[in-house]
């Protein structure tokens, strides 16, 4: 289909969401990040599971544990671009092949949007995640997926005591696998959500076709993706670590994905990935009475980090005048939030905005904020979920 406003370019998006997606992540990207569109064949090997440590996590459909999980055989996937023969079964005959596609980073999406077969994707170790780089240390996975395995268990605790999460959807995974005592490994994410009959585009592509969305809208392109982004992003952010307890080390545009209604307008949703890779604030893992009781460790917004590249987008850039006013944006939607939460903590109105990290690192560690935490999960329960 084609969008068009009034003065404004046509705009074409693919009437596939899902494929679109995948467009988006592969080509309206950083050069360094950009990928083939073409499938992509993956190398498949069957191993005993006596060789494995094999996690599967709380919601995993059967039906995507099962492609992986036949018997006492596992289907163990190998990266297309991989080169390391240090990586588990490098040189292992064949049992079979599958088709992916590319996303940004050296996560494949499996099956193809073709499909009408449950959406996931793998993440797996290789030490070439795009062709022309060579990060070696992305051969090792252990550390990265206990501690994914360790956030979903954890997540889904708290989720039992809460209301149901609001206008943020988290891409977690559902099964790890690790070979036995070894760094390699896989993990297997659940995209189902992704044929939805939304479209997602991914932050990391916003410079590049942020701009068309807004003219299709009729609206300005700072304006419009201040409010559907930055402010967004910022109040999401700390909803993630008011709820969890958790400050997300990684909330770089890669990792997060605005919802788009059919007509493309943002929902105020938004997807957060790699989850796994952030950092516990509180007690979070220690405690049963709630999702969490004190801070244990300073807040850290990350503002930059969720604009990152966004100023090296070529002929994309966003200047660095509209980047400053988007981190005000950032940081009122982050401290406006943790305020909603936590309102007998929060600063008097007229509070510099630059010294409201350091009032909520102060309150949040104060007496008075036992009682305050307490209240806000009191305020949320699953109680008071709307029916």
């Amino acid at each position: 289909m084609t969008k068009t406003s009034e003065g404004a370019e046509s705009f074409r998006v693919d009437a596939d969401p899902v494929s679109q997606w995948l467009d988006w992540e592969e080509q309206a990207n950083l050069v360094g990040f950009r990928a083939s569109t073409q499938p992509v064949e993956v190398s498949v090997v069957w191993v005993p599971r006596t060789e494995l440590e094999v996690h599967i996590l709380p919601g995993a459909p059967p039906e995507i544990v099962d492609r992986f999980i036949r018997g006492d055989q596992v289907c163990f996937p190998r990266h297309p671009l991989n080169t390391d023969a240090s990586v588990a079964w490098f040189d292992a005959p064949e049992s079979e092949r599958w088709t992916a596609r590319f996303t940004a980073s050296r996560t494949l999406a499996l099956p193809g949007p073709e499909s009408g077969a449950p959406l996931t994707s793998l993440k797996l170790a290789t030490n070439y995640p795009h062709p022309d780089f060579h990060q070696p240390e992305k051969t090792k996975l252990r550390e990265e997926a206990i501690g994914a395995v360790d956030w979903a268990r954890g997540l889904a605790r708290m989720d039992r005591l809460l209301e149901p999460l609001a206008e943020i959807a988290l891409v977690s995974e559902v099964l790890v696998v690790l070979a036995a005592g070894r760094e390699s490994g896989f993990m297997v994410r659940d995209l189902r959500f992704f044929q939805d009959g939304n479209y997602y585009l991914p932050a990391l592509s916003l410079p590049f076709v942020g701009g068309p969305i807004a003219r299709a809208h009729d609206a300005d392109f700072e304006a419009f993706w201040g409010h559907h982004f930055a402010a967004t992003v910022g109040r999401l952010k700390a909803r993630l670590f008011a709820r969890y307890g958790l400050w997300y080390e990684t909330p770089n545009p890669q990792n997060v994905l605005v919802q788009l209604s059919p007509q493309l307008r943002p929902t105020g949703t938004l997807v957060f990935r790699d989850v796994g890779d952030g950092e516990c604030a509180t007690d979070a893992f220690t405690t049963t009475k709630q999702p969490w009781t004190r801070l244990e460790s300073d807040l850290r917004p990350e503002t930059q980090n969720s604009f990152w590249a966004f100023g090296e987008a070529a002929e994309h850039t966003v200047d660095a005048e509209t980047l400053a006013r988007w981190y005000l944006q950032h940081d009122d939607g982050y401290f406006g939030e943790l305020a909603d939460w936590f309102p007998e903590l929060a600063p008097p109105q007229d509070i510099a905005p630059e010294a409201r990290l350091d009032h909520w690192n102060r309150s949040l560690r104060e007496a008075r904020a036992t009682e305050a935490i307490t209240n806000g999960f009191a305020r949320r329960g699953p109680r008071n979920a709307a029916p």
